[in-house]
């Protein structure tokens, strides 16, 4: 399946000027190193990615499968 645009395809690239492209890369660096992105990395290191699919009751909402467990039962 071909899902690329087909006026881009004649088209040759056109290069950055050296100092757009250093402007660019500090600005992906400023916000690589911004408060923000710290905080994000550590949160996402504190919170492990098996757990959150996969929870060890096996309900994704446990309250909402013990509400539906007592419904179910009545």
């Amino acid at each position: 399946m071909d899902l690329s645009y087909r006026f881009d395809r004649d088209v040759s690239a056109t290069p950055i000027a050296a100092p757009v492209a250093v402007l660019l890369a500090a600005a992906a660096v400023r916000q690589s190193a911004s408060r923000t992105a710290r905080l994000q990395i550590r949160l996402d290191r504190l919170t492990p990615a098996h757990g959150l699919l996969a929870p060890p009751h096996g309900a994704f909402n446990l309250a909402v499968e013990r509400a539906l467990t007592r419904w179910q039962v009545r």
